[in-house]
Parts: structure tokens; C-alpha cells; sequence
């Protein structure tokens, strides 16, 4: 079945992997991204590559008009990826309400206006799948600051409730968790703190089942399983993906 994907901070990273391993002929890859058209160009000229049919949209995250005019000009999404977040590192003691409200803003607000939208849509059609990209920091507490980690457990409840609100309409909700996924975001956050990516991972691989350092290609297959019919009887879920970094 061809489907329109949407998926959230496309440019790069996790979501850049999981456009190109949901990219196939007869889908539409609509790639969101924020002021990095350059990068989201070349992920969707690698989509049409492998036969998909590509949209670049560009959108604040931040801003609930912009997050508005983005669900409209997406048009009638089959699935949703809400991957794009803000990262914060911000400890409780140094925390202040606009760099809480900021995170959330992203983390949190924008898939809600986009489930609203395009979930509802969804629904009136009789099928649909919302996937939502949370974090193992919500089990671990960190090492992420208070705002990120709280974000994510919010977008956890706003997937489960999504789940009930939007299943009677053959929509399913799920949270893919990745664990500790190796990205040019978080190489750039630990270089203005001075620290290198690769150490901080090390004891987080350490601490895993199967003790070996995980790349975004890692979550394609899952993801894959959640965009298709298979996937049918199953919302509601937070799978990690982490190679055993926490077992829920």
C-alpha cells in the first residue's frame, strides 16, 4: 500500500534513516526540517533514489502557527513520525520557565498540534499509524537535564492517550525509544561542553545486553513494522530499541 509519510527533523540523524528506510516506489516522503534546506535536499534526493516521491517542508517546531501551517501543507498523512526534538542539558538548579517551555514547546506540543490534525484525519479515513520518538532517559532519569526528560515522558502519555482517543478509527499510536543512538546533534551538544560523543556513549554501551554502539539504521526495521498493516493489533507501546539498555 502507498502511503504519505511525514516525518519530523528529517535532515539528519534518526530521522534521515528512517525516511530512506521507509522510502520505496509509490510512497511520498514529506521531509520536515528547520532552516538546513541543504541537508534535506540531499536526504531527499537519496529518497527519489530509492523510487519515492519527495516533499521538503520547512517549520519552527517552536512556533504552534508554524507547526499549523505545516500540518496543512502536509495534506492527508497516512503516517506520522514525530522524530524532530530539542535537546536540553540545562540542570534543575540552572533551570529557568523559558528553557522549560521551550523544550516542551518542541518535544511536546508539536506532535500533540500534529496528531490533532493529521491524527483526526487520520481517523476519518479509517487508517493511520503515529509513531513518536521518545527516550530511555525517561527510565534512567538522564543524563539529559530535568526539561528533555520530562518532555519525553510527557510525549509517552500523549502517545498512550492518542492511542485510546484515535483506535477506534483503525489508528495506531506507538513510542519508538532508541537508546543510545550515536548522532550529529549530540556530537554537536558535546562539543560545546567540551566532551566527545564516543566517551559518553562508552558507559552507556557498557550497561547494554548486547554491548556494542548502535547507529540510526538500528530502529528502521521497527519503525517499518510500526508504518505497515502488521502492526494492526499493536499501539499504545513503548518499544526500546536500545540493545537491552533498559527492558520495560
Amino acid at each position: 500500500m502507498n502511503h504519505r509519510i511525514l516525518v519530523t527533523g528529517a535532515r539528519r540523524g534518526i530521522g534521515a534513516a528512517l525516511a530512506l528506510g521507509l522510502a520505496r516506489p509509490g510512497t511520498t516522503l514529506l521531509l520536515h526540517h528547520v532552516g538546513a534546506a541543504e541537508q534535506a535536499g540531499t536526504v531527499a534526493e537519496r529518497c527519489r533514489d530509492l523510487g519515492a516521491e519527495t516533499e521538503i517542508l520547512d517549520a519552527d517546531l517552536a512556533e504552534p502557527a508554524a507547526v499549523a501551517d505545516l500540518a496543512r501543507r502536509a495534506g492527508d498523512v497516512d503516517v506520522l513520525i514525530n522524530n524532530a526534538a530539542r535537546a536540553s542539558n540545562v540542570a534543575i538548579e540552572a533551570m529557568t520557565v523559558d528553557e522549560w517551555q521551550a523544550t516542551f514547546a518542541v518535544n511536546v506540543t508539536a506532535p500533540m498540534l500534529l496528531a490533532q490534525t493529521l491524527g483526526s484525519a487520520m481517523a476519518e479515513r479509517g487508517w493511520g499509524r503515529i509513531i513518536n520518538v521518545v527516550s530511555p532517559t525517561v527510565v534512567l532519569g538522564g543524563p539529559s537535564g530535568p526539561a528533555y526528560v520530562s518532555s519525553k515522558a510527557a510525549l509517552i502519555g500523549l502517545t498512550r492517550s492518542l492511542a485510546r482517543a484515535l483506535g477506534p478509527g483503525g489508528v495506531t499510536v506507538n513510542a519508538l525509544s532508541p537508546g543510545a543512538v550515536r548522532t550529529e546533534g549530540e556530537d554537536e551538544l558535546a562539543a560545546t561542553t567540551g566532551r566527545d560523543t564516543a566517551d559518553l556513549h562508552t558507559p552507556v554501551v557498557a550497561r547494554q545486553a548486547i554491548p556494542r554502539a548502535l547507529v540510526p539504521e538500528d530502529l528502521v526495521a521497527t519503525v517499518r513494522l510500526l508504518a505497515s498493516d502488521g502492526s494492526a493489533a499493536l499501539t499504545g507501546q513503548v518499544l526500546e530499541v536500545g540493545a537491552g539498555l533498559v527492558f520495560r
